[in-house]
């Protein structure tokens, strides 16, 4: 008995004419992923950049401790006049007939 690959099956049955359609894009579904890589998004991060970026933030950090320690002066906050709710009575004048 002769072994095969599930990869080398699933190729011999797309390209088999004898067979239907349906079977053969069934298996080439299948295959697909096995044969074609898939896209990925990769990042590149270059070092001088990261590092640069890296310094600026430490800096920050470093000058937000020494200034005003980070802390953010509040401002009071504008009154403002709101109207008592009215009151859950029925009224005639908007039921309906």
């Amino acid at each position: 008995m002769v072994q095969i690959d599930p990869l080398e099956f699933l190729k011999a049955v797309y390209m088999d004419e004898n067979l239907p359609l349906s079977v053969r894009m069934r298996a080439a579904v299948e295959v697909l992923p096995f044969t074609h890589p898939k896209l990925a998004v990769t990042a590149v991060i270059n070092e001088q950049n990261f590092a640069e970026v890296l310094d600026r933030r430490l800096k920050r950090l470093e000058k937000m401790r020494n200034g005003n320690g980070g802390v953010i002066e509040a401002k009071p906050r504008p009154t403002v006049e709101t109207k008592q709710p009215l009151p859950r009575i029925n009224d005639r004048r908007f039921r309906r007939i």
